[in-house]
Order: structure tokens, then sequence, then C-alpha cells
């Protein structure tokens, strides 16, 4: 049977998709960034791929650019029917439109990810496809829906420290070329569930507001998440960076001075080389890099207006304090932590960001989730419309034949509740 145009579209999505997205990802994680020593890239000589692969990118944009949801649109109704409205008072959102490039989704790892099924591997498929290649590719995806700047850094690695803190002098890398105004680290197992809801959107829904210098998720209420003062750990696995320069690259109208973010990633990253006190033993323990912002950086007097010690004892709420001057805005676990899987850990479910520190394996079903929730209804349309579907319920069968209903017979067949409707059972059972 020949395929018609749409059907030869949909067909195409659906078997090069994938191979598309590891294609241009290649590339654009093997060209080294700018802000990056320039040293030689590795080859590509064993890895060829058409012109015609640059087409997905429209196909990508077919997909999704006519559901993407509006920056500035007052709220938003998830796939299972709960509607979010932007804060009370914020009829008038921060952020009416895409900040487009000057968005950077940033994906860093030091390990080679080079054996069959990683994403520097020499082929990918999905089918045996690591989770993190899978989240990374997401991210990637995430990036041109909505035409934001994508790097993945391939980066050095500490010869005394843990590899997951080499987010931290890579994120100050990307900041200092002040090409972006936000940056959105995500670790690789971090996964956007709406890939049609713009950051711009959800900036405006937790009220990122000028001055603030970052925004991460706190984590679950469970014991190994407190630190020394008995606050819950912000999880470094989703960052969101606001640039606190202006768009001449000044800070507060001098030029060349440092950065209250700045100072803040150089403070994280020499954390460990007692930049403060006692931060040495979080080089290797767990959770590295994570407990050393809880528990040292988020108290620093620059970025905080955390209440003295003493006054924590005497009775001070336990869990927001630290970031009544928002410096750090502190994102819901609910929406910005977990999945549904880790529900009965503190309610952590995700519902805009899913981190599956539960089971990493679940990455790539939550990937191919964030594609087939918007495939599947396209296609279903597709079928409807397409003329295939052949209407005999206004029949009977009486042997090899079908013989025509008349009446009120027809009609009852028609809604299913004619002769041979007991015969029937639910779909599935």
């Amino acid at each position: 049977m020949a395929l018609g145009p749409q059907s030869r579209w949909r067909r195409v999505l659906l078997l090069a998709l994938l191979p598309m997205l590891a294609a241009i990802f290649y590339y654009v994680s093997t060209t080294p960034p700018s802000f990056l020593p320039h040293a030689s890239s590795p080859s590509s000589d064993n890895m060829t791929f058409s012109s015609d692969d640059a087409s997905m990118m429209t196909v990508m944009k077919a997909l999704y650019g006519p559901i993407v949801h509006p920056v500035a649109a007052p709220n938003f109704t998830d796939e299972d029917g709960e509607t979010f409205y932007l804060p009370k008072g914020k009829d008038d959102p921060r952020f009416k439109k895409s900040l487009g490039k000057r968005v950077l989704i940033l994906d860093v790892d030091s390990r080679p990810l080079n054996h069959e099924g990683q994403i520097l591997g020499k082929e990918l498929k999905w089918k045996g496809i690591k989770p993190l290649a899978a989240g990374m590719l997401s991210h990637y995806m995430y990036a041109q829906v909505h035409g934001y700047t994508y790097k993945f850094i391939h980066a050095p690695s500490y010869e005394d420290r843990w590899g997951t803190w080499t987010k931290v002098p890579m994120m100050l890398s990307a900041i200092r070329t002040r090409q972006f105004d936000y940056i959105v680290f995500m670790d690789s197992d971090v996964v956007m569930h709406y890939p049609h809801l713009p950051i711009e959107w959800l900036l405006n829904y937790w009220d990122v507001q000028p001055g603030m210098l970052a925004a991460m998720s706190i984590d679950p209420d469970e014991p190994q998440n407190y630190d020394v003062r008995g606050n819950r750990y912000l999880n470094t696995g989703f960052v969101i960076l606001q640039n606190d320069r202006d768009h001449e690259g000044n800070v507060d109208g001098v030029e060349g001075k440092e950065s209250r973010l700045e100072t803040m990633l150089t403070r994280w990253a020499e954390c460990p080389d007692e930049g403060y006190k006692h931060c040495k033993r979080w080089k290797g323990d767990w959770p590295h890099e994570q407990a050393a912002f809880g528990t040292f950086v988020r108290y620093d007097p620059l970025f905080s207006s955390r209440p003295s010690l003493a006054a924590e004892k005497a009775g001070a709420p336990p869990e927001n304090t630290y970031a009544k001057g928002e410096a750090i805005k502190v994102l819901p676990c609910v929406e910005a932590n977990g999945a549904p899987e880790a529900e009965n850990r503190g309610g952590c479910k995700g519902l805009f960001v899913r981190h599956y520190w539960v089971d990493k394996s679940l990455v790539a079903s939550a990937v191919s989730d964030g594609i087939l929730q918007y495939w599947m209804p396209r296609l279903h349309h597709g079928l409807i419309d397409s003329g295939n579907i052949v209407d005999a319920k206004g029949f009977q069968l009486h042997g090899a034949e079908a013989v025509e209903l008349h009446g009120e017979a027809r009609e009852g067949a028609r809604k299913g509740k004619g002769t041979g409707s007991a015969n029937l059972k639910e779909e599935g059972w």
C-alpha cells in the first residue's frame, strides 16, 4: 500500500528521531565550548551522517511547535488535569517572551562515556541505551524545542575529589562568558517532564526575581538530607543560575568587577580547599558538592540573611529562613525533585522536573514518555482524519456474511447495545 505524505512524515519521525538527536548531540558535544581552553576535538571520522539529518530539526518543531506553552500564560494544566497558577498578584509576569539563546541548558560529566549505549559511543540505539545518555538527549531536545543554547561539557577531572564536583567550576566558566542570562544545569538523571513547557514560564511560576542568584529544590524529609544545623539540603542535580550582571556586562555599573554569582560559585568550588573551615571532608564524602553548598555556601552572609545558630535554636523555622533574602530560591520538592516512584519519600514526585535518584533505570522510559505524550495524540488525530476507519457497526454478522441492520437495531448496534453486545468485554480484560 502506498503511503501518503502525512503517513510518510510520521514514519520518518518515528524511525529517525533518536539517530537525529544522537548525531546532532555528538556534533555539539565534541565542539569545544568557547568558555574552555581550545584543544583538539575528538575525531568524528568514524561517524558519518547525511545532511538530511538536519531536517529532523524541522520535524521536532512540527511536533512541539504548535503546542509550546505561552511564556506569559497565567496558568498551566498538567496531564492529570491539575491547574497551576502564577503567584497571586503576578498578573503582569516578569517574563513575557522567550529568552532564546540567552538560556543555556548545561550538561557536565567527566567520565569517558564512550562505551556501547553511552552518549559518546560510536553508535547509539534505543535498545540498550544507557539511562544517562537518554537523560542528556532529553536535555538537548528540550533546548532545541525552545531555541535555547545547549552545551555538554566533557569536563576535566579533579585528582582529589568526587566526580560530581566538576559541575561547579564548569558552571562558573559558563557564567563568565557573559553570553547567558540563565544557566539551567541538570544531572543526567534529570528529565523535564513537559518538554513543551518553557523555562521562562517556570521562572514566572516560581517567582524568580532580580537579585536572586540560584534556584534549587529542597531534598526529601529524610535523615541523610539534613545538615549540621538541622536544615534540609538543596539538591544540586537541578540548578538555575541567574546572571547578576547588567546588559553591558558590568556589576553595579563597574566594569571588570566580579559578580556576586561568580563569587558564590568560586567559593563553592574552593570550599574543600578550606575556603570554608571543615569543608575538606566533602571532597569524597557523600553528598559531596551538595553538602558543601548546603553546609557552608548557603549560609555565607554574602548570599544569605540567615539568622544566627543561636536564633535557630531559639525557635526559628527550620526550612526556609535561610532563603529570606532570596539570593537562593528554594523550589518545592514536589515540583522540582524526585519522581512519581519516589512520592512516598516526602511527596517528591517531580511534577515539572523529575530527578530519578530513586531509580536511574527509569530515565529512558521517562524520556520516551516525554515524546509519546505529544506524539500519540497527534498520531490519533491523524488516524481519525485519515479516512482509514471503516464503520461497519450498522451490520450484524451471520456466518461468513455481514447483514445490514435498520432502524432501532442499527442504532443499538452502533451504540454497542445490540445483539451480541453481551459477548464483549472491557478492553484488556
